[in-house]
């Protein structure tokens, strides 16, 4: 559970960061989940450090990973900060070098929170997630939205080689807070902040539990319709054949029948069956990111 002044400092800056979170023993069922996740994935693919690997930890061989979301360290305080919020995905990540200013949720009105923890000491030239504070509000959020160098614009694959420079100098010169970080802290951060990191390793380990908020205005259905839709998606093929689909049924089995989750469970089965373009509202598609406008 949150104190009013971690809650009050997360609604203000759009994200807190929760030192120590995790205990010694933890982090070593942590490292040794990561490590077997990833020379899975390595099987499929070499890891050599020049590209990313997104590994899903939800599967029955990552016991401690796919319990996550349902560790109320983690759910309650993702309901203080969001009301009724739905567990999504837990992931583990191998970054490489520098990552460009970005926000992680869909659209403005789908939010939610990213509990993001490194595996490794992190500052601000080895990799750190720094922020911008406060931008997860609306005003300061369409500002940054537009400002070279920041935004989907500038970290979609298909962008020239000026706009990666142009991306990667914006990195370093925009005013941000540098979350630095040591095995066992959490930084949560709000899906609508701008965040990025500088100089990290070829081979920097972070892990995320996440949560959307649990939709309640017509413009917030629109979003979060088309998230829980894309999650449930079985039919086309994975992007990565280390995250098949038998990862996320795994967790949506239950088999250790929490209440918690099946509560998420059914939910998003619900939500997933909704219309969407029915509430006086649509979306737009751009650069990977949708847009809420009236229909």
């Amino acid at each position: 559970m949150l104190t009013k002044d971690q809650v009050t400092h997360f609604k203000s800056f759009g994200f807190v960061i929760l030192r120590q979170f995790f205990s010694p023993e933890e982090m070593r069922l942590i490292n040794d989940e990561f490590e077997y996740r990833s020379k899975v994935a390595s099987s499929y693919k070499a890891f050599d450090g020049s590209e990313r690997h997104n590994i899903r930890m939800m599967g029955s061989d990552t016991p401690f990973f796919s319990a996550l979301l349902e560790d109320p360290r983690f759910s309650v305080a993702a309901e203080q900060m969001f009301g009724s919020v739905i567990g999504h995905n837990i992931d583990a990540d191998r970054y490489t070098g520098n990552t460009p200013w970005h926000y992680d949720a869909g659209a403005y009105e789908g939010p939610g929170v990213k509990f993001a923890f490194y595996l490794q000491p992190v500052r601000a030239d080895t990799g750190a997630l720094r922020v911008i504070p406060g931008s997860h509000k609306k005003q300061w959020f369409d500002e940054i939205y537009n400002y070279e160098g920041v935004g989907p614009r500038w970290t979609r694959a298909a962008r020239t080689e000026e706009e990666a420079e142009i991306a990667s100098k914006a990195i370093s010169e925009i005013p941000a807070y540098v979350c630095n970080s040591d095995p066992g802290d959490v930084v949560a951060f709000d899906l609508r902040l701008y965040h990025a990191s500088l100089g990290g390793s070829d081979d920097r380990h972070m892990c995320s539990v996440n949560y959307y908020i649990d939709p309640d205005t017509p413009e917030q259905y629109e979003v979060i319709i088309r998230n829980v839709q894309g999650h449930l998606n079985t039919e086309s093929e994975p992007s990565d054949p280390w995250n098949p689909h038998s990862v996320y049924q795994d967790w949506m089995a239950n088999r250790g029948g929490s209440d918690k989750r099946q509560q998420w469970i059914d939910r998003m089965i619900e939500i997933s069956k909704m219309e969407t373009g029915v509430r006086g509202f649509d979306v737009q598609y751009g650069d990977g990111k949708m847009k809420v406008v009236s229909s």
